[in-house]
């Protein structure tokens, strides 16, 4: 009869020293994994930088593109003002208007 407790208690510390080496496994992957979620969260700061960045980029690229294109209309714009005031200004003169 004793034999039989001796044998449980030394299968309940058999078992025992299986589920700490267990649990001690599974610490160390939690610590892993904490560490990957510290780099993950890190790599996600600098790729919410850097489409930021690129965001930024673009809108210095489109500003850069339409810059030629204001300055002409603006050539266009004072090309016409003229026309249309030296066209006046003939009519005027034509017209007897000194």
């Amino acid at each position: 009869m004793e034999d039989k407790y001796i044998v449980q208690i030394q299968q309940n510390e058999d078992r025992s020293k299986s589920n700490t080496k267990r649990l001690d496994e599974h610490d160390k992957q939690l610590k892993e994994l904490s560490n990957v979620y510290v780099a993950l969260t890190k790599v996600d700061d600098k790729v919410t930088n850097v489409e930021s960045d690129v965001s930024e980029i673009k809108n210095d690229l489109k500003e850069i593109k339409d810059k030629p294109n204001k300055q002409m209309n603006q050539i266009w714009s004072w090309v016409v003002g003229g026309l249309i005031g030296a066209i006046i200004t003939f009519l005027a003169v034509r017209l007897g208007l000194k």
